[in-house]
């Protein structure tokens, strides 16, 4: 268990090569709140993780109250809450429609991610065991969300002249395939979402949510 901070209010509790679990911590770090990471596995650390999060789903975010939260989606919404209430501008926008064009690229993120889990999930089954024809089915979804996303990325960020949602979870996911599933991410194929990604993991925000922690 690591500390991002000795006075930390909030606790995240997952791996970060999980893509759900870091682009909640990296965004927890660009709103700066502090929180305790508690660096557990789903599957190495059950006797440990089973008082804290029976239902073995990362991330979960406990509040200072002792409030759990689960699912990446809606960790983020609260944190944008969060933000705003601070006077920040949120990376997902309220309402209004840059709010659907962030969500919508957003979306295909998490397409892409979701399938490359998938494939990791489906590659650890005994080779007598695997479906080849599911396997080609996700591969094939996860290359044509990767396609669109890259279409869309004709500047710096995916939606208008500033840092999104949709970057950060573009950018998570693309460092979970490349690192889980390197022979997915062939060099040149997405150019752009390639240049989205090293930017970003150069940045000390990305940088101080290692995916090999």
């Amino acid at each position: 268990m690591s500390k991002a901070t000795e006075d930390a209010q909030y606790q995240l509790l997952g791996l970060f090569d999980s893509p759900f679990v870091r682009r909640v911590a990296v965004t927890m770090q660009l709103y700066g709140i502090p929180y305790e990471h508690i660096s557990l596995s789903v599957f190495r650390h059950m006797d440990a993780m089973r008082p804290l999060n029976p239902l073995f789903k990362v991330p979960m975010l406990i509040l200072p109250d002792g409030e759990k939260l689960f699912e990446s989606a809606y960790l983020l919404d609260y944190l944008d809450e969060l933000a705003a209430a601070r006077g920040l501008v949120p990376l997902t926008p309220r309402s209004g429609a840059e709010r659907r064009e962030v969500q919508q690229a957003m979306a295909l993120a998490m397409i892409a991610t979701e399938k490359a889990v998938a494939i990791a999930y489906e590659d650890k089954r005994p080779a007598e065991l695997r479906w080849p024809d599911w396997s080609s089915r996700l591969r094939g979804q996860m290359r044509q969300a990767l396609a669109m996303l890259d279409a869309r990325l004709d500047g710096d960020f995916l939606v208008g002249d500033r840092l999104t949602q949709a970057d950060i979870s573009a950018a998570v996911g693309v460092g979970f395939i490349r690192y889980v599933l390197p022979d997915e991410w062939p060099a040149g194929e997405y150019p752009a979402l390639e240049r989205l990604a090293d930017r970003l993991e150069a940045s000390e925000a990305f940088l101080a949510v290692p995916i090999d922690e």
